[in-house]
């Protein structure tokens, strides 16, 4: 008799794929297993309750413990603080991950290759100035440039602003870096769960190309390519999300997006033969 596996277990497996780099992050940041099962408690809770009412369910303290998991007595205590975390779901999908100012003018600046990568600081476009105050009005320009400077991604040098693409890489000790790391992986994970999960209504682009077989060398080759397609791509969205976004600055329901491009390479596993040989 074949048994179908529980809808828990059919998940299972790839949920746990998905948290194994997380696993890692948190204990490359001293994290540990307790530390985390205790503040997930909060955040089952939460989205137990945000399930429930959109299928149109009280959230009771049996109805949460059964979808969730947790015991009657965590929902108790934990009631309080899964309406923070419920709050910050909601404030957090529009700033959780989103760039600050500085890194919203390294983004114009990339979008601009008629630009180049020195600019005066002051004057008419093109010039910093003009740009930063393209972006946010709410910030002086030479705060901006400050903020950069820290970031190690811009100098100035008599009266030029430079920009340092080679320095365009994420920095764990600036937590921007780790914001804008959660936000895009949690909206690449929410997409694919809308996908799955969504019956009817729109789907997210969330696609990938994977290759296997390959040498180092051709790994660099791939790297190069999707690197320069990645600066193409910015261009071209640039150009359309900059008018878009001063066209619905004031519009009553706004919406956010995202689209991203990531690489990873690594070593493929080949397990070995234990069997014997012999016949």
């Amino acid at each position: 008799m074949n048994i179908s596996p529980s809808p828990s277990q059919s998940v299972m497996d790839e949920a746990l794929a998905i948290a194994e780099p997380l696993v890692l992050w948190m204990l490359r940041s001293g994290v540990g297993y307790a530390e985390f099962a205790q503040a997930l408690k909060p955040v089952f809770l939460a989205q137990a309750r945000l399930e429930l009412a959109r299928n149109g369910q009280r959230d009771s303290d049996s109805a949460i413990s059964l979808l969730s998991g947790l015991h009657r007595k965590d929902v108790r205590a934990f009631r309080e603080s899964a309406h923070q975390a419920m709050a910050r779901v909601k404030e957090d999908g529009s700033s959780w991950g989103k760039p600050s100012a500085a890194n919203q003018v390294v983004t114009r600046w990339l979008s601009r290759d008629d630009w180049g990568d020195c600019i005066p600081f002051s004057g008419d476009a093109p010039s910093f100035e003009a740009l930063a105050r393209a972006v946010s009005k709410d910030f002086h320009p030479r705060a901006v440039l400050q903020e950069m400077q820290r970031l190690g991604v811009a100098r100035e040098v008599d009266g030029q602003v430079q920009l340092l693409r080679e320095a365009f890489v994420p920095d764990a000790k600036h937590k921007e870096s780790r914001e804008l790391l959660a936000g895009s992986v949690a909206d690449h994970l929410a997409a694919g769960v809308h996908n799955l999960s969504e019956a009817s209504g729109p789907k997210f682009l969330e696609q990938s190309v994977f290759a296997d077989g390959l040498s180092a060398e051709s790994v660099q080759e791939l790297n190069l390519m999707a690197n320069a397609l990645w600066a193409h791509v910015l261009q071209a969205v640039m150009a359309k999300a900059v008018p878009l976004c001063d066209r619905d600055l004031h519009h009553p329901a706004p919406q956010r997006f995202r689209l991203g491009l990531f690489t990873f390479s690594a070593p493929e596993f080949k397990p070995e033969n234990t069997g014997d040989n012999a016949s």
